[in-house]
């Protein structure tokens, strides 16, 4: 594992990159950038320390599809401010991490364990070894149902969890989960796994209509990704494959066995947002009625990425975030 400073952006040629600051959006103070190996593939990570003299625990943040560690700067700020120690990475195949494909703007994956493996390699070798304890997590979307399949398999670090718009389910804009579930399986069968999937969405920040986006009603926070991405484009992700799909249906097949997760007692709580377009806010519903040691609430009027939103949204899930860790439950 190697350890560096942070940089503003690309380092020097045939290097690695480092963390890129834009206006409105810059770099939290006292970052420590490392690199880790999981299973071949190197994970961009950075840590930071609470900016408080009381030291409450780390929170290690957990992201979503075509999310890096740049997007969550104000997210950690916030942390900090709460006394809290963060620790932030980039999945494989997103950010700042490697690619898995010669064409680097795909979004793949050819199982979601690939995911689960790269949490628990940052949770073993930087987590538990140079982080103050006690340990809690924070897991948007693609990065919370990883969370989730990681509790299945009896994993325990976290003294509790916070998961926002879990990709438990797909939205409704998207065509029926079966369709999509059948579509990726079938072309998967075939070789086709590091193909774009067909007529799957792709997210152009540079061009995209503010009004038209579906992750956020913040124009503001909107517009610090389109800088982000425009100042450093090897953050850049596009269309997931049709591995990815197929490896995603997969996953959130595996939410709606009744026995998922039903030996877990790890406390989580489920912060979902009543305008979500991505995911699913009826199936989120179902595995909270399940699940044990798991409780939800619904932001309404919110959008998929809330930590990204309008403050009227952010304090509300911030209420939440603050009674549950290390509080009480919900």
């Amino acid at each position: 594992m190697e350890t560096a400073e942070p940089a503003a952006g690309l380092e020097p040629e045939n290097s690695r990159p480092g963390l890129v600051s834009v206006a409105g959006n810059p770099t939290p103070a006292g970052a420590t950038l490392q690199w880790l190996d999981s299973a071949g593939v190197q994970l961009r990570c950075a840590r930071w320390p609470a900016s408080t003299k009381e030291v409450r625990g780390t929170v290690c943040l957990i992201q979503g599809r075509t999310e890096y560690i740049e997007k969550y700067y104000e997210v950690i700020t916030d942390l900090r401010g709460r006394g809290f120690a963060v620790l932030a990475f980039d999945f494989r195949g997103q950010g700042g991490s490697d690619r898995l494909l010669h064409q680097p703007e795909r979004g793949h994956v050819d199982t979601l364990s690939d995911y689960v493996s790269d949490l628990e390699a940052v949770m073993s070798e930087i987590l538990l070894p140079e982080c103050p304890a006690p340990f809690y997590a924070l897991a948007h979307s693609m990065g919370a149902a990883v969370m989730l399949h990681s509790l299945d398999k009896g994993r325990l670090v976290f003294d509790r969890v916070v998961l926002t718009a879990p990709m438990i389910g797909l939205g409704f804009r998207r065509p029926r989960q079966k369709v999509v579930a059948r579509m990726a399986r079938f072309l998967n069968s075939f070789g086709l796994g590091e193909r774009r999937m067909p007529f799957a969405s792709q997210t152009n920040y540079e061009t995209l209509n503010m009004e038209r986006n579906i992750l956020t009603s913040d124009p503001d926070r909107f517009q610090n990704s389109v800088r982000l991405l425009r100042k450093a484009p090897f953050l850049k992700i596009g269309a997931p494959t049709v591995g990815w799909v197929h490896a995603a249906c997969q996953a959130m097949a595996e939410f709606r066995n009744p026995e998922f997760a039903f030996n877990n007692r790890t406390p989580v709580l489920v912060v979902a947002s009543g305008s979500d377009e991505v995911v699913s806010l009826e199936a989120i519903e179902k595995l909270a009625s399940v699940m044990r040691s798991l409780w939800h609430i619904v932001v309404p009027g919110a959008r998929h990425e809330i930590l990204q939103e309008r403050d009227m949204f952010r304090d509300q899930f911030w209420a939440a975030f603050d009674a549950f860790i290390p509080g009480t439950d919900i």
